[in-house]
This record gives structure tokens, C-alpha cells and sequence, in this order.
């Protein structure tokens, strides 16, 4: 009996001991903690792009980089918003998106524009006030980003004189820096007579304040 005894009690230190050596060795090893791993999964999921892209202009914007700007649909390819996201030059990788909120007061909103003044990415937003064309209005928007991360810094309104709806055409030299002014080209519906089209050009500072606008 009193060895059947002794060999439960040797048994027992047994697991003991290999606790205790078991405890000592994760403390010596520590691993990756949960939030770590939980922040680093957060950071590369956020770089994303959302489903139903379509890009509508792509352009350099230096240090290796470029911005394209687009739109994202619903599953029916109905109600456009905006999308702006920067990749490196070969376009592989994505470095940063960014989907702006919709101006007030509108139905649906597209990025059409881009281009880069210093550290600054000014995005030229274009967005309708309903989804009926025939009925809705054209409304301009620049948004100001800083250019290496996608932060957007704040953004305005495009005001063309006289005009009831505005737009701005396909092609980098409708919207681009020229000297110390950010230039707009586009066209316009007259307040005083919507079918009657005229042409605009806008001229902003860096702050987005218009500076020398004419139709």
C-alpha cells in the first residue's frame, strides 16, 4: 500500500514540475499580443477597394505615387459615390483610399479629377442634386487632401457666376495648377435660361478661394 501510495505522490510532482517548467518557458517567450495583431489586421483591411469601382481619371502626383479618382455603385450600378485612392507608379499597390461624404443636399456624387499642388491633392467632386437628369442640377466641389496620407483637409464649394448647373469635361487640362492658381474649365447651364450653354473658367488659391472666376 505504501508503495502504491509513493508512486501517486512522485506522479503527482511529476505534473507539477512540468507545470511549473511549462509557465517558466512562456514567460521567457513572450508572444504577439491580440491588440497587436488586431491593429495590423485593422491597418491593411482598411486599404481597400470598395466593390463596383470604376475609375474615371488617373494622374501622377509624384514621390513614386499616383491618384485616381472614380466612383463606387450599389449592385444595380445606381447611385454614384465618391472614391479617391492613391497607388505606387505601377499601380500594385494601394496606399491609401479615401471615400468622401456627399455634399448636403445631393443624390449622388462622383470623383472626376485630380491633381497636386505641393504636399496638397485637390480632387474635383461633380454631383447631382436628383436622380432624374432631365430635373437634376450639376454641383461642383474641391476637396483638399494631404497627398502622402489621404487626409482629406477640408473642402468647398465651386461657385460659377450666373450658372444654374455645371460640369467639367474629361481631360487633366480642365482641371490642373497653372502657376499659383488652381484653373477649372468647364461648361454651364444659365440661371436665367437653362438651354442656353456657355463656357467657365474658375480660377482658386491653394485655400480654395476663387480668384479672377469669368464665364
Amino acid at each position: 500500500m505504501k508503495s502504491a501510495h509513493l508512486s501517486r505522490l512522485s506522479a503527482l510532482c511529476l505534473v507539477l514540475s512540468a507545470c511549473l517548467v511549462s509557465q517558466a518557458m512562456a514567460q521567457a517567450w513572450p508572444t504577439t499580443t491580440p491588440v497587436q495583431h488586431r491593429t495590423a489586421s485593422t491597418s491593411v483591411a482598411t486599404v481597400k477597394l470598395p466593390d463596383h469601382f470604376t475609375a474615371y481619371a488617373s494622374a501622377s502626383i509624384g514621390h513614386g505615387r499616383r491618384c485616381v479618382s472614380g466612383i463606387s455603385t450599389d449592385e444595380d450600378g445606381m447611385k454614384q459615390t465618391p472614391v479617391i485612392y492613391a497607388t505606387n507608379t505601377s499601380g500594385k499597390r494601394l496606399l491609401w483610399i479615401v471615400r468622401p461624404e456627399l455634399p448636403a443636399d445631393v443624390y449622388q456624387s462622383r470623383a472626376t479629377h485630380c491633381t497636386v499642388h505641393g504636399d496638397a491633392l485637390y480632387v474635383l467632386l461633380q454631383s447631382d442634386t436628383q436622380a432624374s437628369q432631365s430635373l437634376s442640377q450639376t454641383l461642383l466641389r474641391v476637396v483638399k487632401l494631404n497627398a502622402s496620407l489621404g487626409t482629406v483637409q477640408f473642402q468647398k464649394d465651386v461657385e460659377v457666376p450666373a450658372s444654374y448647373s455645371a460640369w467639367v469635361d474629361k481631360g487633366a487640362a480642365r482641371f490642373v495648377w497653372n502657376g499659383n492658381r488652381l484653373v477649372i474649365n468647364g461648361n454651364s447651364r444659365l440661371a436665367s435660361d437653362p438651354d442656353r450653354l456657355q463656357n467657365f473658367t474658375v480660377r482658386l488659391n491653394s485655400d480654395l478661394e476663387p480668384k479672377g472666376s469669368k464665364p
